[in-house]
């Protein structure tokens, strides 16, 4: 995968998202696409995942929802709230996996990620499905971290959010 990969993701999801969650923040690499509204301890991301932290041992990509507070406590806070929540969002997730993040520091970080195949370099297509996969966590999880999480439990999401318009 190239940059170039990435800022196709990121370019189609400013596109999929309603103006009201357009203005996020992110950082993009030649391995992933990280974005986040008020805390980057919370964000969503596009990454490749090395083969050693693959739950297929194949080349994959994860699209979703990542917890990376330094306090553990805080990340499984936080992935119990939405865990609690989670008839209310499943349906529009149902390939969602909840639990420790991949790789070394899974003892700390958090996630709610589902998994595409990686189906070659820099694929427009594959680009595209995780632009669409990544929109929908976007629009799904972030009005419930922002009420959970950020501790804002009076704010109801703003129609935009939830329909995506």
């Amino acid at each position: 995968m190239s940059r170039a990969f990435f800022d196709q993701i990121d370019d189609e999801l400013r596109g999929l998202l309603g103006p009201a969650l357009r203005n996020y923040e992110s950082v993009r690499a030649s391995r992933l696409i990280k974005l986040w509204y008020a805390d980057p301890a919370i964000h969503f991301e596009v990454q490749m995942v090395a083969q050693r932290w693959s739950p297929t041992r194949g080349p994959v990509i994860e699209v979703g929802l990542h917890l990376e507070h330094p306090d553990p406590a805080v990340n499984e806070r936080r992935l119990v709230a939405l865990s609690s929540g989670r008839a209310s969002w499943a349906a529009s997730l149902p390939e969602a996996g909840i639990g420790p993040a991949l790789g070394p520091r899974a003892g700390t970080w958090r996630r709610v990620s589902e998994f595409l195949e990686e189906t070659g370099p820099d694929d427009p297509e594959l680009a595209s499905e995780a632009a669409e996969r990544l929109a929908v966590y976007v629009r799904t999880l972030w009005p419930l971290l922002r009420q959970q999480a950020l501790g804002n439990p009076g704010d109801e999401a703003d129609p935009e959010i939830r329909s995506g318009a």
